[in-house]
């Protein structure tokens, strides 16, 4: 079987998002209705509507074989292999003396396409291969473009001194950058990492028990609040009660 050159967001809808396939995100509509189906996933298509009133709880419960089937297709999909050369790499797994499943995960992230795409050189394997195969790495100053190449440790991997190659690393590098930039500023924002900050809970494992009331209540603006991700607006006002009493802080 070749290599899939298909649409991804059909293989992302199907057995869930993988990182090195693609980063676009597939569009699902929720059912917004009362009842036990209130949140769930409509699936796609026309009478999508109509399949999820269908469906029954037994119907949702996967086999053995549907379960071990996916698992080894997100390996597929998500690293760029062929059928054949997945077994290859789950014969040299099993001729490991470790264990099987660890050993083909070793295997798998020691290639040099997934090394590219681990650096943050290439947004995804699937680009990571095309950098490689168009010369734009090296491998200890050597050009190689062999996607499955398997790298050792202390290996030292670089980008081709051309114009093209650095233009193509370096806005991959940045976007990276900036999107890192947006989550850590986004997590400052977290009650959980507020109380860490204003030094209420001595580390991020006791804000999650605070959160979820173990010998306290939590409060924003006199609302209750559990989720760890909860964003806080510079104007709220915190309220924790204890058996000690309430402490209100306003944030600023």
């Amino acid at each position: 079987m070749a290599r899939y050159i298909g649409p991804k967001l059909k293989i992302i809808r199907r057995i869930g998002k993988l990182r090195g396939l693609t980063r676009k995100k597939p569009f699902r509509r929720v059912y917004r209705g009362k009842g036990p189906l209130k949140g769930k996933v409509i699936p796609p298509g026309q009478h999508g509507l109509i399949k999820l009133f269908k469906t029954r709880p037994y119907d949702s419960c996967e086999s053995d074989y549907l379960i071990r089937l996916k698992v080894k297709q997100r390996l597929r999909y998500n690293y760029g292999l062929t059928e054949r050369q997945l077994v290859n790499y789950v014969r040299k797994a099993k001729k490991n003396k470790e264990a099987t499943g660890q050993a083909l995960l070793q295997l798998l992230e020691m290639r040099l396409d997934n090394i590219v795409f681990r650096l943050n050189m290439a947004p995804t394997i699937v680009a990571a291969r095309q950098y490689i195969s168009h010369g734009h790495i090296r491998v200890n100053n050597k050009k190689v473009n062999i996607p499955s190449y398997m790298c050792k440790p202390k290996d030292v991997i670089s980008v081709a001194m051309k114009e093209k190659s650095l233009m193509l690393v370096n806005k991959n590098l940045n976007e990276y950058y900036q999107r890192m930039q947006f989550y850590k500023k986004r997590l400052e924002k977290t009650i959980a990492f507020i109380l860490f900050q204003l030094k209420l809970v001595p580390n991020m494992g006791s804000a999650l028990q605070l959160l979820n009331g173990t010998g306290a209540i939590l409060k924003i603006n006199n609302r209750r609040v559990r989720n760890p991700n909860h964003i806080c607006n510079p104007k709220d006002v915190l309220s924790i009660t204890t058996r000690e009493g309430t402490r209100q802080i306003k944030l600023s």
